[in-house]
């Protein structure tokens, strides 16, 4: 994986900040009621807590030993920045901006595992991001 290919597949697009309230993902999140939609969000951002311990654990090291300085870390940090205003969401009654992070961080999620599936060869890496 490059640099480049990464920012051109994944950063660039999560970036540019587009919501499209047309997929699949948008239509879930409209059928789940608040109490859900908060649930969902603390479970992501937990999850996102749990792999980046378990990419620092003895487990991890062996089956992601070639990422650790690079690919790995950029893809963690996108996820890091689509979950950093949840925390904040989940705290206040505004559920239609929880809606909005949830929805760019699954889009983002795709994008991420579209990218891993096309450019990575260890596909290893895949396991991490699909349990976000």
């Amino acid at each position: 994986m490059s640099f480049h290919t990464f920012v051109e597949h994944v950063r660039n697009p999560y970036f540019r900040g587009e919501v499209n309230n047309t997929t699949d993902f948008a239509k879930m999140l409209n059928e789940l009621s608040d109490e859900n939609l908060v649930k969902r969000a603390q479970q992501h951002v937990t999850n996102l807590l749990t792999a980046q311990r378990e990419l620092f654990s003895i487990k991890m090291y062996a089956a992601l030993e070639e990422y650790l300085n690079n690919d790995i870390f950029l893809l963690l940090s996108l996820v890091a920045d689509a979950l950093h205003n949840m925390p904040q969401n989940l705290t206040n009654s505004n559920k239609e901006e929880l809606k909005v992070e949830l929805l760019r961080f699954y889009q983002l999620k795709e994008l991420i595992l579209n990218y891993i599936s096309e450019f990575t060869e260890n596909k290893n890496v895949k396991i991490v991001f699909e349990g976000l």
